[in-house]
């Protein structure tokens, strides 16, 4: 598909089904949940985008491609 910009991209991505468990689910946000605290990340913006993947709401490899999408200056 194609976005016009990441904040497109991340809202339809939630509107998706989760392709995972609610055990997986919890799992990733526990997970995520250490590492931000070990790391100081508490950016707002980095927290909704961390949600796409424990959420299953994005492949990891998807999940990569919306990060450098959204990262990536355009010329």
């Amino acid at each position: 598909m194609d976005y016009q910009d990441a904040d497109q991209w991340r809202q339809e991505a939630m509107q998706r089904e989760s392709m995972i468990d609610a055990r997986e689910i919890q799992q990733r946000r526990n997970l995520a949940l250490a590492h931000n605290r070990r790391h100081h990340i508490d950016d707002p913006d980095t927290l909704a985008d961390q949600e796409l993947y424990i959420q299953g709401k994005m492949e990891l490899r998807e999940y990569e491609a919306y990060l450098l999408f959204k990262h990536t200056p355009t010329g």
